[in-house]
């Protein structure tokens, strides 16, 4: 088996580490990243800042790359991909490369159906490093002949990832009749298809190019409010016109909500004969 480089250890990493039990795992991260209770293979934990350009870890040759770190804050360049490639340039090449991105890099499309054929135009600086991010690890790959993978992610979910603090301060929302679209994808959901990626580079029948991951089933972002307050017995959220909650929205926020766009997610399905756990937010909560 092939070890796995975790390069950024949040929860989709964990989630991945958990379902390969018995391969060699070296997790970078700027803390201490948790050996999961069900690892007997080996476990490296690596602390590693990818915001400077220290010295290279030592890692295996013919090891998968699952680049899960986030872009920095700021700017329109991802500084910290720059970094992790020019620290591995003297270091065995990887197997391949599976590298998490995100939707934002398609921009605003006021609700169309979106496929990884629609050209990206990013918004917003958040999307542009996420580009960017994409063309690094493209020019490497290719450079070296590595297969690649990028997906690009939507929103991603899980039971304990709903907005129920939210709710109970009583935020508000937008009214469903001017909410704009949004995509969802379940954590676990997420992790499966980085496993079936996984175990096709592992059969030498890797899945490469960009594939958007969804659960293929948009709805409105306001949806997941007024539906996990009626799971929870909560009382619904207020709702507001469009124009008022993006006035008092964060940043963040606004970048959201003035992205509206359907992800058409039927490529990876069909490339993986894959079909999500959770199709849908009734499907999560009915679990819960």
């Amino acid at each position: 088996m092939p070890p796995l480089i975790l390069i950024g250890h949040g929860d989709i990493a964990a989630r991945v580490a958990r379902r390969h039990p018995a391969h060699t795992i070296y997790a970078l991260a700027r803390k201490t990243a948790p050996r999961p209770a069900n690892h007997t293979g080996a476990w490296h934990s690596i602390a590693y800042d990818l915001d400077t350009a220290n010295a290279a870890p030592e890692l295996p040759a013919e090891a998968i790359w699952l680049y899960f770190a986030p872009p920095p804050d700021t700017g329109t360049q991802d500084t910290r991909v720059a970094h992790w490639l020019a620290a591995m340039a003297k270091q065995p090449a990887p197997r391949a490369v599976l590298y998490a991105s995100t939707t934002g890099v398609y921009g605003d499309h006021a609700g169309g159906w979106i496929t990884e054929a629609t050209p990206p135009s990013p918004a917003h600086d958040r999307g542009r490093r996420r580009l960017n991010a994409e063309s690094q690890l493209t020019q490497w790959c290719t450079a070296r002949q590595i297969p690649l993978s990028h997906l690009r992610i939507t929103g991603i979910y899980a039971a304990e990832r709903l907005p129920i603090e939210r709710i109970k301060a009583r935020a508000p929302v937008v009214c469903l009749a001017e909410s704009p679209w949004s995509n969802r994808i379940h954590a676990d959901d997420l992790a499966d298809i980085c496993t079936a990626l996984i175990a096709r580079i592992e059969a030498n029948t890797p899945v490469t190019g960009i594939y958007n991951i969804s659960d293929n089933t948009p709805r409105p972002m306001s949806e997941l409010y007024f539906a996990t307050a009626a799971h929870y017995g909560l009382p619904p959220p207020p709702c507001l016109p469009l124009a008022d909650v993006l006035a008092q929205a964060s940043p963040m926020a606004r970048e959201f909500l003035t992205e509206s766009k359907r992800i058409d997610a039927s490529a990876i399905q069909c490339a993986l004969n894959w079909q999500p756990r959770y199709p849908n937010l009734a499907a999560t909560l009915a679990a819960i």
